[in-house]
């Protein structure tokens, strides 16, 4: 009995060590892509501003939003977790007037699939105001530096996030940032988004322009006259 049970055993054996050595092969290349992903990423210059396209085509530009307080998350359509709580929890948190005035911005993580009449039937389902929650895509890459180098949340992979949501002040500065599934969270976060919408603007001032230099031959006549 023993015996004959012995093959098995050993079969047994060889197909768990088999999963082993497959999982640590998985282990090892997935931190040697990480470790190619973060190399490409420090050889990049600092990202100051961002372009994505909204769900009805157009171009959304971080740089035009100077001037308004804005809040970001991170999403995908297919998301089988928080996904849905996030949004809806945005979705009331739109609905409120006392920040009517901010507007919000959900970004896909995962592009391939968040096309644009995707993202157009999602922000319908919410019942999204095209004019002040915006569903946005680009490619994977972008997305990723946007949430690492200008938001500086992180935690973004491709079908990967956290729940945190970004607020960006009037001067294009992160003001804060708040767990935009949790009740009590949400409740500071609206909390900074009030704050920052009753501080006023300041344009960033335009550098004095150079004075023309003096023309030498204008410059020897004067000195001649004199």
């Amino acid at each position: 009995m023993k015996t004959s049970a012995l093959p098995y055993w050993l079969a047994f054996a060889a197909a768990v060590g088999a999963l082993y050595a497959g999982f640590t092969l998985y282990r090892h290349e997935q931190q040697r892509q990480a470790l190619i992903a973060a190399e490409q990423e420090i050889s990049l210059p600092p990202l100051t501003d961002f372009e994505l396209t909204k769900s009805d085509g157009t171009p959304f530009r971080s740089a035009e939003m100077k001037g308004k307080v804005w809040v970001t998350t991170f999403f995908f359509s297919t998301c089988p977790g928080s996904c849905k709580r996030l949004n809806q929890n945005i979705k009331y948190l739109t609905s409120l007037d006392e920040v009517a005035d901010a507007d919000w911005v959900s970004i896909s993580v995962d592009p391939e699939t968040d096309t644009l009449p995707v993202l157009a039937a999602k922000a319908k389902e919410l019942n999204a105001d095209p004019e002040r929650w915006f569903f946005c895509r680009g490619e994977f890459d972008d997305v990723r530096r946007i949430a690492h180098d200008y938001l500086h949340v992180g935690g973004v992979s491709l079908k990967g996030h956290n729940d945190f949501a970004v607020i960006i002040d009037k001067q294009g500065e992160i003001a804060g940032m708040f767990n935009a599934v949790s009740t009590q969270e949400s409740k500071k976060g609206l909390e900074i988004i009030k704050r920052e919408l009753a501080k006023e603007y300041v344009p960033p001032k335009e550098s004095e322009a150079t004075p023309p230099a003096t023309d030498e031959k204008q410059h020897k006549e004067v000195a001649a006259a004199n």
